[in-house]
């Protein structure tokens, strides 16, 4: 059977190409499906709690089924919409199957990325000596005290 058979039979199509793919992209692709999948599972309890707790009115058909639109007079309408919202995006835009890749080898940051990370580490260096220079300081917490504050010294 030629190309152009196997085509009109639908065997062979324009998605059946392939493409090169870095594999650092690939694994990237890989890692970022698998936090995606894991996102949205951590989102669907959360939109199931937020619809358990939700407020209906009595008699409200939403109270028996989540297919069912609440009443007008319901409290939290808008707030169970809402969460019925984020439970079918969850629900929609998971992944079906997204394992958790395996430990890949390191591979390291190009260049101009470790570059651009130390001019970073850089100016972030360069606002704490001028807060120093300026007089600031910041006092460790008593033991389970509330967070640093930042003060003027001398006062």
């Amino acid at each position: 059977m030629d190309a152009q058979q196997r085509k009109m039979l639908g065997l062979e199509t324009d998605a059946d190409r392939k493409v090169t793919l870095p594999v650092r992209y690939w694994e990237a692709l890989k890692l970022a499906l698998w936090r995606s999948r894991v996102s949205w599972d951590a989102v669907l309890p959360q939109a199931r709690l937020i619809l358990e707790q939700c407020a209906h009115a009595p008699g409200c058909a939403g109270f028996e089924s989540d297919q069912e639109s609440c009443g007008p007079d319901c409290p939290d309408r808008e707030l169970r919409l809402s969460a019925l919202v984020i439970l079918a995006a969850s629900k929609q835009f998971g992944p079906v199957d997204a394992r958790r890749p395996a430990d890949a080898p390191y591979i390291a940051p190009s260049r101009e990325l470790f570059s651009e990370v130390l001019a970073a580490l850089v100016v972030a260096q360069a606002e704490l000596e001028a807060l120093h220079a300026q007089g600031h300081t910041v006092t460790p917490p008593p033991q389970g005290g509330p967070t640093p504050q930042l003060q003027q010294e001398g006062t």
